[in-house]
């Protein structure tokens, strides 16, 4: 109430005849008086173990973020240590005989009852079988601003009031007597010390709760609560879209929090409660996306998603988290947890790489938050780590833009930003059978060689389909002759058939048995008679006739060699995928990475034509090329993976370099130190 209508109420006419009634109304008056003194500031109130205890509007922050809610625990009445479990703070609603909050902030009456505040060790919830659900959101800008800064705020009080008790009205609608943790209140955000144990604490706050909340503040519960699958084409795109641009997928601790749950449910902007679990959600919409990528290719799909201002990397990183939570055949490597947390945002870079070690169950000898001060060693510390785990991701890595290569570990990449581009062939399907990695404290694989780089140029696969298959056969008949064989065999490498790609090969219930043989049927006399028609023309000067004979025997080859025909999982032909993943490298990394190399093997001497993802420009008769035996990830072939090495440095990797010649030698690789 105002300054204003207290005077005015000060000011009231009194009527004279009744001299009681004037003193009556006077006292009155001085009490309605210093009630609205006091009034005028609002107080918050919470019930903390069996204490009403109240804090004013104006330091709300101070109280809920420093110790106004601490208390000993709930369950074993114990105090908290500096040095023990941090306190599990978890908020309820009162009962009916509590008194209502007094607060004024929250612009309308939100709750007839006080907040229940309550603290106990993990180690008791255990014990106790205490039930709650996290709450798994991304934060406002307003709340984050205020916690980074110290800033009492009323806006920022207001949500963090606000947000976590309608969530709990929500959740005890459909579930009763629910216990919710929402870090907007169960976190004392100005106590770092607090702050950092619960911040390690998070996996196994989200992992030992059956059931998660998810809150999508910012998507309708239309995009959610209908049948995606069974949507028409333009409400797929818009309901889809309208999901994956939720805020919640730009944010990092999400992620992690997400992967350590059990059951999901999602929470709408409207606070609606999803009847189906996240998991099922995530399956309908890559179902309904692949049926309209086969329908309409996956060139429109994605495009027709990009008008929606956002990108498909956030499906994507969805379906990793549940393949991460549930797939256990998989194997969880840091290259995958980087593409999965890589592209979301996060304050601190502290806070990404400690994510990530949570993630790996990184457990290093010394404090995770004393070690992470240095951000270097413990990314050194945690790449070691998953080289010792048998995962070759860190050898894999494409450099960050920039960042300079240490000398202390040439061969590390990501230490400074761990951006997602560290990462694109995503999850491992298979672990290599070249194991250890690290050996007499050397990063030394034993890997099979391929052969020396005679020549390599940057391609991006780009034009029209015959002037792509003259570029390519020009390159195989320089290399290995008028040899059907080994053309058949480069195409099968430069165009890999992407059902032959291990994420299309076990990905949605496939069975190994029901995939084709990965050597494909050609009319190798056909192709044999147009390569002894090809081949003189490649002597000749170059003239538009002699051109224009090359593009026509080029036709006919890409339909000897089926290249033009759509594949299984896409519309798209083998020579169109090859130009898109050209381009895509182009995009996100601002210069070309693919092309194509003549390698000679060093044991037979034949050489074969491979395609190759460069970094750094090779020297011809220097650089070598190794492949990981038995390395399997999303996007590549059995037997395809290698990497590129030039005096002990990695300039490249190998994604669909099948074998050319009968030779498997193997040779130790040192490629650095394994310690600082």
């Amino acid at each position: 109430m105002s300054d204003n209508v207290a005077d005015g109420i000060a000011n009231w006419p009194i009527s004279l005849s009744k001299a009681s009634s004037t003193i009556d109304l006077k006292r009155k008056r001085l009490n309605s008086t210093a009630s609205l003194a006091i009034s005028r500031e609002p107080s918050v109130s919470f019930h903390v173990g069996s204490e009403l205890r109240q804090t004013p509007q104006s330091s709300f922050l101070s109280y809920v973020w420093g110790t106004g809610l601490d208390s000993d625990c709930a369950s074993c009445g114990k105090h908290f240590p500096p040095d023990g479990e941090p306190p599990i703070r978890t908020i309820a609603a009162g009962n009916s005989n509590s008194q209502a909050s007094v607060i004024d902030i929250t612009q309308e009456p939100l709750s007839p009852w006080n907040l229940r505040i309550l603290n106990r060790h993990l180690s008791c919830i255990k014990a106790n079988k205490v039930t709650y659900v996290p709450i798994s959101h991304a934060w406002h800008p307003m709340v984050a601003t205020a916690q980074d800064l110290r800033l009492e705020s009323i806006d920022a009080s207001r949500l963090v009031y606000q947000i976590p008790l309608r969530t709990l009205l929500a959740l005890t609608s459909k579930f009763p007597s629910t216990e919710i943790w929402h870090d907007y209140l169960s976190v004392p955000q100005w106590r770092p010390e607090v702050q950092g144990r619960l911040l390690l604490s998070i996996p196994e706050i989200y992992n030992h709760a059956a059931k998660t909340v998810i809150h999508l503040d910012d998507v309708g519960a239309t995009h959610l609560l209908g049948q995606v699958k069974d949507s028409p084409y333009d409400k797929f795109i818009i309901d889809f879209a309208a999901i994956i641009r939720s805020r919640w997928f730009d944010r990092m601790w999400v992620a992690l929090e997400y992967i350590q749950s059990n059951d999901v449910i999602i929470l709408t902007e409207d606070y609606k409660i999803c009847d189906a679990y996240a998991r099922e959600i995530c399956h309908q919409l890559d179902t309904a996306h692949s049926k309209w990528i086969k329908k309409r290719s996956n060139s429109t799909v994605t495009e027709d998603i990009w008008k929606q201002n956002t990108t498909l990397k956030r499906m994507t990183s969805w379906i990793d988290m549940e393949a991460w939570k549930n797939e256990h055949d998989m194997h969880r490597t840091l290259g995958w947890a980087i593409g999965i947390l890589g592209h979301r945002k996060c304050q601190y870079t502290r806070d990404y790489f400690l994510a990530l070690g949570k993630m790996l169950d990184f457990r290093p000898e010394q404090d995770p938050l004393v070690l992470i001060e240095n951000r270097f060693e413990y990314f050194f510390s945690l790449a070691t780590f998953a080289l010792q785990e048998g995962d070759y991701s860190p050898l894999l890595f494409i450099p960050s833009l920039g960042e300079d290569t240490d000398p202390r570990a040439p061969w590390l990449r990501g230490h400074t930003t761990g951006t997602w581009k560290l990462w694109d062939m995503g999850r491992c399907h298979r672990k290599a059978t070249s194991q250890p990695i690290i050996r007499d404290s050397m990063i030394q694989p034993q890997l099979q060689t391929v052969g020396v780089i005679e020549s390599f140029e940057y391609y991006d696969f780009g034009g029209d389909a015959e002037s792509v298959m003259d570029y390519v056969v020009s390159k195989v008949v320089r290399a290995s002759g008028r040899d059907a064989q080994a053309l058949c065999e480069a195409v099968d490498r430069i165009f890999p058939r992407n059902e032959e790609k291990a994420v299309n090969m076990e990905w949605k219930d496939a069975k190994q048995e029901d995939f084709p043989a990965l050597v494909s049927r050609y009319d190798l006399d056909k192709i044999q008679g147009l390569l002894e028609k090809y081949g003189p023309l490649l002597d000749m000067t170059p003239e538009q006739e002699i051109t224009q004979q090359r593009y026509e025997i080029a036709k006919k080859l890409i339909r000897a060699l089926k290249l033009s025909k759509e594949g299984k999982h896409a519309r798209e032909s083998r020579l169109e995928l090859a130009a898109g993943e050209a381009d895509w490298f182009l995009r996100e990394y601002g210069t070309p990475m693919e092309g194509i190399s003549q390698i000679r093997c060093k044991i037979c001497g034949r050489w074969s034509v491979f395609r190759l993802v460069m970094w750094g420009e090779p020297t011809p008769a220097v650089a070598q090329v190794y492949r990981i035996p038995g390395l399997l990830y999303d996007e590549n072939v059995p037997d395809g993976i290698g990497i590129v090495v030039e005096r002990d440095r990695i300039i490249g990797k190998m994604i669909y370099g099948t074998p050319a010649c009968r030779c498997c030698q193997s040779e130790f690789v040192k490629l650095g130190s394994a310690n600082l």
